[in-house]
């Protein structure tokens, strides 16, 4: 089994620590993890990009061109991600959820979290990770943290 995941967004809008949680939560499961983490100087308010592979064997090269699942975050990051809109890879665009996020109340900082809950259904469904697993990992993160309740409610929306 192999996995490619590129998670991309803007920078400040959690890329990095949906990877770390994904990343760290296969890790502790046995699996083989790959991370690259791409984001420019600016940081925030530029893009920021997570390559991930994750599988029961060893990893060679981490780097690919093809990615089973692509999260998209933001303009920027479709407009950065064009060429991994490829026939056959899963894409959830944050673009289809805007009317679910404005019905549901979902605050901006929160967003992230509601993908991360999508993106552990599809991990659970493909026998990788399961979802409460990674839960798990995101509360122990983050349950100290100014805005967890609602981050707790968001998780559970999707």
């Amino acid at each position: 089994m192999m996995y490619k995941i590129l998670l991309a967004g803007d920078g400040g809008q959690g890329i990095q620590t949906l990877s770390y949680l994904i990343c760290n939560t296969a890790f502790k499961n046995g699996l083989e993890v790959s991370h690259i983490p791409n984001y420019g100087l600016e940081q925030k308010g530029g893009v920021s990009m997570a390559y991930i592979k994750i599988s029961d064997k060893a990893i060679t090269y981490p780097k690919f061109s093809k990615p089973d699942f692509l999260l998209i975050m933001s303009d920027q990051a479709r407009d950065r991600t064009a060429d991994y809109q490829q026939s056959g890879v899963e894409i959830i665009d944050i673009k289809d959820h805007v009317d679910f996020f404005k019905e549901n109340n979902v605050e901006p900082y929160s967003r992230n979290i509601f993908f991360l809950s999508k993106i552990s259904e599809m991990l659970e469904k493909q026998e990788i990770i399961k979802k409460q697993e990674i839960f798990e990992a995101l509360e122990e993160k983050l349950s100290k943290k100014r805005g967890w309740e609602e981050n707790h409610r968001v998780w559970n929306l999707a």
